[in-house]
């Protein structure tokens, strides 16, 4: 398999300097011939994802996974923390944000699949930070996400609205679209003044967002034919520089030793 089994003839990092977000569409992917079995296998998971319990109403219309991940870019060591709460401030969450959210873990398989690796080595390939900081630890927030909708209850990809995920990067890829209308993305400045919609709707379809830079949202997901459910599958991958990032195995060393 070649060095970077996940390619681009764009100049991704030039734009996101410039605008702060870009549009990457599947057919802008170029992917080694090798890593599609992987990637079939990849996608496979979504249909193995488990109920969001942290939703209003008594309703469910997204299933998810979560996992942090150690990733040292100069290496490309990547490596999975054990199963641990995700947290957002309720000032940036308005929905779920000061509590702990325990959601279900990533698979092993999932987290071992190649596809994955080389998508989150991809991704920051395409970041505009320094050499200094590629020698040092980023923490990865990698979420499977399932947002469902039928006539009676709407999908909704960000119930929180219009926000920040309080990462410095955010790579949201789209892994399906079933029977959906909506599902608009929508990126704003701070201000929360639209710059740019798109809707995802091939599979690696995908937008990277300099978090702190620009905002974020999508609208809700219906189904295009009432009689069966609307379903959108995303991958996202925040990434945030920690430096003093202590990695997996310290820290199970520190536990027991």
């Amino acid at each position: 398999m070649t060095k970077n089994p996940i390619t681009t003839n764009l100049d991704i990092r030039s734009e996101l300097k410039e605008n702060k977000y870009v549009t990457i569409l599947a057919d802008d992917f170029s992917v080694a011939p090798g890593l599609l079995d992987d990637w079939r296998r990849f996608s496979t998971d979504w249909n193995d994802l488990k109920e969001d319990d942290y939703l209003k109403n008594n309703i469910c219309f997204r299933l998810r996974r979560f996992a942090y991940i150690y990733f040292l870019p100069d290496t490309g060591e990547i490596l999975p923390y054990p199963p641990t709460p995700y947290f957002q401030s309720s000032e940036l969450n308005s929905y779920a944000g000061g509590i702990e959210r325990k959601f279900a873990p990533l698979l092993d398989s999932t987290l071992r699949n190649p596809f994955l690796h080389n998508l989150i080595k991809f991704n920051f390939r395409q970041l505009p930070v320094s050499p200094k900081k590629a020698r040092q630890p980023w923490k990865l927030d990698v979420h499977q996400i399932r947002v469902m909708g039928t006539p009676d209850v709407a999908g909704l990809p960000t119930p929180e609205g219009i926000h920040h995920d309080e990462n410095d990067f955010v790579c949201m890829h789209l892994i399906s679209r079933k029977n959906a209308v909506g599902g608009v993305s929508t990126i704003y400045d701070n201000d929360r003044n639209p710059l740019e919609s798109c809707t995802l709707s091939q599979s690696m379809d995908s937008m990277i967002v300099w978090d702190p830079q620009v905002m974020h949202g999508v609208s809700p997901i219906l189904p295009e034919n009432p009689g069966k459910q609307a379903i959108r599958d995303t991958l996202l991958i925040g990434y945030s520089h920690e430096p003093d990032l202590e990695r997996p195995d310290q820290l199970a060393y520190a536990q027991t030793g």
